[in-house]
């Protein structure tokens, strides 16, 4: 079968991920789907056909009558594998055979229904509901099934009694036309105190715990009494005791990846906030993203997160976004990274409309806490993993830049700034940069400047980020903010000073 999803999720983590916060998108999912699946969140090939196949296996799926199909079978795969576990674990090979029939018997009938569910096939899923269909009429499948069927109805017809002498069990056949089996003439004699006679005794689930030595004993007798039956049986176990196709469990992976994904999403769509399919291309380098959020704070804060604009144009390539700390630069940072990353796999993204130009990768550059494993200062720490990010970013790379050189002053901090942002624009990346140097904002025609908003005398925080000119006065409001130096608090200062002398 080909995979749902087009590729493998890489084995290796980019370093981005955790300066995004997709640890937290992908602790969400892999309680919503398991770790294996939420291992897709590393990334994909830079591919915009497979980006389209995703984005339409995505949109399928949010049918709700083929996501419940979906769901089922993934719900089947999932005791499939806890069932095989078990009769793997299972040394008594009489217990293990019927238990591997049932297993086969059951998830065949899963995996037909849901080839069922495909037909006809819904845009985006006609590959899979051709490789089903071939699959489910392939020898492969059909004869472990069919013999599993078959094994079933015979143990089904298996007849005996067993007779207790004191501590020695014996049992014996109960052939067809002979004196009804034990166990029917004890139903006949206590049928008249029950009405409409004896319930039959709850069947123990697929998945219960082996038979105890005793019970294993009597089943190694019946098998004594039914050679032939239990011959099979053996047989069975030693054919198919390795079952479930691997390109079942993978499909089962990729359903996984996608239904936890739209669950994730859900509680969010629930809020109000927008999703969206972005248009992707490797070849337009303009960059549209509206009422953009982050989302792994969404699933934090259960969607109480304000959305932003954020566009680039032909020939814009570094947005600087500065203005007041608090005022949601980073947050829009990590969402610019994400919505890159989110659209190279082809999944929904946080946006409600949304053009992006799919990165080879995406590199970001997030403060650190200083280490006493490293001797290096923190400026040398920066500088240096600067320098690994330059010697990896090509002209297809995105580039999210956050509050760098904050450890030195404000002239040292612009003079190390500047030849960095002409290495940018020498190399065509498309970057993001928060900052508290405004200069940077009018450094080159190619630089578009965005701003954190704030509003009323004592400048609260909006967290809307908006293109506008850098006034040169946001980090200088920051610092007297910090130090209690603005107008408002110093005016305050000065009047209970006067207060204290007048007393005085």
């Amino acid at each position: 079968m080909r995979g749902l999803l087009g590729a493998e999720p890489p084995s290796a983590e980019p370093g981005c991920l955790t300066d995004l916060r997709c640890d937290v998108i992908a602790g969400a999912l892999a309680a919503a789907a398991g770790a294996d699946a939420a291992a897709y969140l590393r990334g994909a090939p830079r591919d915009p056909v497979l980006v389209a196949a995703r984005q339409a296996v995505f949109r399928a799926l949010e049918d709700p009558a083929l996501a419940a199909a979906a769901r089922r079978f993934c719900a089947a795969a999932s005791s499939a594998r806890r069932r095989l576990d078990r009769v793997a674990r299972t040394g008594h090979v009489p217990q293990a055979g019927r238990r591997l029939a049932e297993l086969v018997a059951d998830h065949a009938a899963a995996v037909e229904e849901f080839a069922a569910a495909l037909r006809p096939a819904p845009p985006g899923l006609t590959a899979l509901a051709e490789d089903l269909a071939e699959l489910v009429a392939a020898p492969s499948f059909t004869v472990p099934r069919d013999e599993a069927r078959a094994l079933l109805a015979r143990l089904a017809e298996v007849r005996y009694d067993v007779l207790l002498r004191g501590d020695e069990i014996t049992v014996v056949p109960c052939e067809p036309g002979q004196v009804p089996a034990f166990a029917d003439r004890a139903r006949a004699v206590f049928a008249r105190f029950h009405g409409d006679g004896l319930a039959d005794p709850p069947a123990r689930p697929a998945d219960d715990s082996s038979l105890d030595v005793v019970e294993a004993a009597v089943l190694d007798l019946v098998a004594e009494v039914h050679p032939s039956v239990f011959a099979d049986v053996a047989a069975f176990h030693a054919r198919h005791r390795a079952f479930l196709p691997e390109g079942l469990a993978r499909l089962d992976r990729d359903l996984r990846f996608c239904l936890g994904y739209l669950d994730v999403l859900a509680p969010l769509r629930d809020a109000g906030l927008p999703v969206c399919y972005p248009d992707v291309s490797v070849t337009d380098r303009t960059f549209e993203a509206h009422d953009l959020y982050d989302l792994a704070l969404a699933v934090e804060r259960s969607g109480r997160v304000v959305p932003n604009d954020v566009t680039a144009g032909p020939g814009e390539r570094v947005i600087v976004v500065s203005g007041p700390n608090q005022g949601g630069k980073t947050t829009l940072s990590r969402a610019f990274g994400q919505l890159h990353h989110l659209a190279g796999l082809g999944c929904p993204v946080p946006a409600r409309r949304a053009r992006v130009f799919l990165p080879d990768r995406v590199l970001t550059h997030y403060e650190r806490a200083e280490s006493l494993a490293n001797p290096a200062s923190r400026l040398q720490e920066e500088q240096a993993r600067l320098r690994a990010l330059l010697a990896e970013a090509t002209g297809d790379s995105v580039v999210v830049l956050n509050e760098i050189f904050m450890s030195t002053t404000s002239s040292d901090a612009l003079a190390l700034s500047r030849p960095l942002l002409d290495t940018l624009l020498d190399r065509g990346v498309l970057c993001l940069w928060v900052t508290f140097l405004d200069e940077l904002s009018r450094a080159h025609p190619s630089v578009v400047s965005m701003v954190a908003e704030t509003e009323g005398e004592d400048a609260r925080r909006t967290y809307r980020i908006v293109r506008g000119v850098a006034d040169g006065q946001s980090h200088a409001r920051t610092l007297a903010e910090r130090y209690g130096l603005t107008y408002e608090k110093l005016s305050l200062r000065l009047q209970e000073r006067r207060n204290e002398e007048a007393a005085g």
